[in-house]
């Protein structure tokens, strides 16, 4: 039991430690200076692709932030496709005459939503965003300055959120800012293993298109551009606006969706668990898949401090047990959440449990590839 304990142990603590700080430590040894938009000589014309499914309620505001760009208004085009709306999403984007609108009855998801887009883009560079956020004036040029840098593939940008409103939401928000830590070491080091999908860019000759019901484009494509030798970078003055799910049902919903993605695109896609296919094999197993499997190590280390003999693993395992018992205490008693310790341990107890949540949907077949608003 005690072997059990320590392998399981260190799986946890190099994923999410060791891993990480390496990568960070890695990352300082690249010197890579920021790119000046002041210096590129002439704007690629670039067109913002949104899809949306019965949105009404947001695409005024969201047309209002795209005209407000601070990018030539002669090379920049607004793109939107209608999954299927059935409110007045169609009526509202067609009083905008700076809008493309493209719009079919059947709500058939965002993958099928991106491929349509894409057979009708005819700039460059092609950004694609989320009706939800807002984007910041200056953000298209800073992803298009650092686009047309040599061996660049695609610029992810960075999601910033407003003040949290509940102790549920800091945490969230302190879990999205420790994953935007190690996305930066990656994309200085080398490459990211994905983009935020609410704000990337890139050329529209790498566009792979996407298979039916695909989950997660924002990890496809930038996978299809790094097996081509293509950087993946994370461009942290190209910045979008969101707020945070102030509860852990909301979150949980969107987590379970993404991870649910990611198994699906591990199925779909053998060659990233090879490294002489994948140049970005150990990013990927240590950042992407390691995470999945996270759940069970936890599993496996409490009930091995529970069966060792010893102080220590006894201790250890009324540690693990208080721990988790502070999460439930947490889901039972809201009021509690105020307390920060309660609040944490919910959150990483949920964010984990959804792991395994996504697990069972993918492998009972519950992909459901058209998105719910969260």
């Amino acid at each position: 039991m005690e072997l059990w304990f320590w392998l399981s142990f260190v799986f946890v603590a190099y994923t999410y430690v060791g891993y990480p700080v390496g990568i960070w430590i890695l990352s300082r040894l690249r010197r890579e200076e920021p790119v000046d938009p002041a210096v590129v000589a002439e704007w690629p014309a670039v067109t913002v692709v949104i899809t949306v499914h019965n949105e009404a309620a947001r695409v005024a505001d969201k047309i209002e932030n795209l005209r407000a760009l601070d990018y030539p208004p002669d090379r920049l085009r607004f793109l939107f496709v209608s999954d299927g709306s059935t409110d007045a999403t169609d009526a509202v984007l067609l009083r905008a005459p700076d809008v493309t609108l493209l719009r079919y009855s059947e709500r058939r998801g965002k993958a099928y939503a991106l491929n349509v887009a894409m057979a009708h883009v005819e700039t460059p560079v092609v950004v694609f965003a989320d009706v939800r956020q807002q984007i910041e004036r200056r953000a298209v040029r800073h992803l298009v300055a650092r686009l047309l840098q040599t061996g660049i593939g695609a610029v992810s940008g960075e999601l910033l959120h407003v003040d949290p409103r509940t102790r549920t939401a800091a945490h969230i928000g302190l879990y999205w800012r420790y994953e935007k830590w190690i996305r930066k070491a990656e994309s200085r080091f080398a490459s990211t293993v994905g983009v935020t999908g609410a704000l990337y860019a890139m050329r529209r000759e790498d566009y792979t298109p996407l298979q039916t019901g695909t989950l997660l484009d924002d990890f496809e494509q930038p996978m299809h551009l790094a097996r081509r030798g293509r950087r993946v970078v994370f461009e942290p003055r190209a910045v979008m606006y969101d707020e945070l799910q102030e509860t852990m049902a909301g979150e949980r919903r969107r987590k379970i969706r993404t991870l649910t993605g990611n198994f699906q695109s591990f199925a779909r896609h053998r060659w990233l668990f090879l490294p002489w296919r994948n140049p970005l094999w150990v990013q990927f197993v240590s950042h992407k898949w390691f995470r999945l499997l996270v759940p069970y190590a936890l599993g496996v280390m409490y009930v091995s401090s529970l069966l060792a003999s010893g102080h220590f693993y006894r201790t250890a395992a009324t540690l693990q047990g208080a721990f988790y018992t502070l999460s439930f205490v947490g889901a039972a008693l809201p009021k509690l959440r105020r307390i920060r310790l309660v609040s944490f341990a919910e959150v990483f107890v949920e964010l984990n449990r959804a792991s395994v949540l996504a697990l069972r949907n993918y492998l009972d077949g519950r992909v459901e590839a058209r998105w719910e608003k969260t």
